[in-house]
């Protein structure tokens, strides 16, 4: 059932991505920096841009990943030592204090 209603979903996204795409085919123009020109149909200008959009998101969450890896592997490895000293503190024998 679960995989029926994805199906239905993708044919559904499928479906509206063809009909923006044979509705909105006229040519814009794009001028950036440094003479960059580009005249490609409105669908498509769009379809890039949110691509750009996703790999750009991806690149930022990528870079905190990875910082947050190397904050669990430092926070892992002071665990680590903590419990080795524990585990030390236990095997002390104890004294009766006077």
């Amino acid at each position: 059932m679960k995989r029926f209603v994805y199906s239905i979903l993708v044919l559904a996204i499928i479906l509206v991505g063809v009909t923006f795409t044979t509705k909105n085919a006229q040519l814009v123009e794009l001028n950036y920096y440094f003479g960059v020109h580009w005249v490609t149909p409105l669908s498509f200008m769009l379809l890039t841009t949110f691509t750009v959009g996703i790999v750009l998101g991806l690149l930022v969450s990528l870079a905190m990943q990875a910082r947050m890896q190397r904050q669990l592997l430092q926070v892992r490895r002071e665990n680590r030592q903590l419990e080795q000293e524990v585990n030390n503190l236990r095997a002390l024998p104890i004294r009766d204090v006077p």
